[in-house]
């Protein structure tokens, strides 16, 4: 699953999934998605994730630049 999304995200910064598909494509609960999401794709590995339930819900990954002195990481990180 880890490697899936960071080859689509090879292609561009940010991506928008839905948890349900994903899950469906790896035969997996969405649980796992959420699992792999919250532990391999953190402020910290440099990913923000954007998560929108109901209506499909959606998940959106942006790759961001991390680091001290970046305001982001000081503001989650502080």
């Amino acid at each position: 699953i880890e490697l899936f999304i960071k080859e689509l995200m090879e292609q561009s910064d940010e991506v928008s999934l839905q948890r349900n598909e994903l899950a469906q494509h790896f035969a997996c609960a969405p649980s796992q998605i959420n699992y792999v999401l919250s532990t391999r794709f953190t402020l910290d590995h440099g990913y923000v994730i954007i998560s929108r339930r109901g209506g499909g819900g959606y998940i959106r990954l942006i790759r961001v630049e991390t680091g001290r002195g970046n305001p982001l990481h000081d503001t989650a990180c502080g």
